[in-house]
């Protein structure tokens, strides 16, 4: 597959999951629990975690204290949903300090939509599960041994993640595209240039996406014009149309460069 279409094949595959996540998460957010009350064992379960993370959570401020009756510790709603959102950011690779912070800003008494409206603001852009390898299961993964310069080459796409010594975090979709990426006679140096351009204006993009979203969506939610609700569904349209916008653009812009090109050599 030619470089041209097979970058345009990364990005609409990105864009093709974006609303999915946004969806799942919200839903997840925003269903109703088959009681008021649990014990801790019943809310780890329902939450999919275990006591002991239910109680570091407690711990580290995370949750509100629970009613107590006798010996006994119950936990409502407010605890459920907000381990549900603090669940999905951890999912999302947002650290303890980044939870508390998000967690800060969302009053106690917020709505099952508000839980939601945040799990849709945060959830990423590629909500697939991330998956951990060692140097040697990546090259499984790849079906060769990779180069340094090629690590380096895929962090820079986006595809790898470095999270510590001989660790690394990625999505097989994604680093998938990239290594078929590798696979074509061209430089890595080469691909190297190309990340480079598209993180420079992608960044640029999401940069300039976002103050719209900010001034058009967040600032009239705050001003109480529209709901959360109407925010999440937002949300899930425009994060898909955004990305397949872009791809539509990059494609007529790569057009136009190439008649350019030819123009000038004739």
């Amino acid at each position: 597959m030619p470089l041209l279409p097979m970058i345009l094949s990364v990005l609409l595959a990105q864009s093709l999951r974006a609303s999915e996540g946004v969806l799942l998460y919200s839903d997840r957010m925003a269903a109703p629990a088959a009681a008021d009350e649990f014990t801790i064992d019943e809310l780890a379960a329902r939450t999919g975690l275990t006591v002991r993370t239910v109680r570091f959570y407690a711990t580290e401020g995370l949750l509100p204290p629970p009613e107590r009756r006798g010996r006994v510790a119950y936990y409502g709603p407010v605890h459920r949903m907000r381990l549900e959102l603090i669940r999905t950011l951890q999912e999302h690779g947002y650290t303890l300090a980044a939870i508390e912070r998000v967690l800060a800003r969302v009053p106690l008494d917020a709505s099952p939509a508000e839980y939601a409206l945040h799990s849709a603001v945060l959830a990423p852009w590629l909500p697939e599960q991330p998956e951990h390898f060692d140097r040697a299961g990546l090259e499984r993964r790849v079906g060769r041994r990779i180069t340094d310069e090629e690590i380096g080459y895929l962090a820079q796409v986006g595809a790898l993640e470095v999270v510590g010594e001989d660790e690394y975090r990625t999505s097989s979709a994604v680093l998938g595209h990239a290594v078929e990426l590798m696979r074509l006679p061209v430089p890595t140096s080469v691909l190297h240039d190309s990340a480079a351009i598209i993180d420079e204006h992608a960044t640029a993009v999401a940069e300039g996406l976002t103050e719209v979203f900010i001034r058009a969506i967040w600032g009239p939610y705050q001003r109480g014009e529209i709901d959360s609700e109407q925010v999440v569904a937002m949300l899930g349209r425009l994060r898909p149309l955004a990305v397949q916008g872009l791809v539509s653009a990059f494609g007529r812009a790569a057009d136009r460069a190439a008649r350019r090109g030819l123009e000038r050599e004739a």
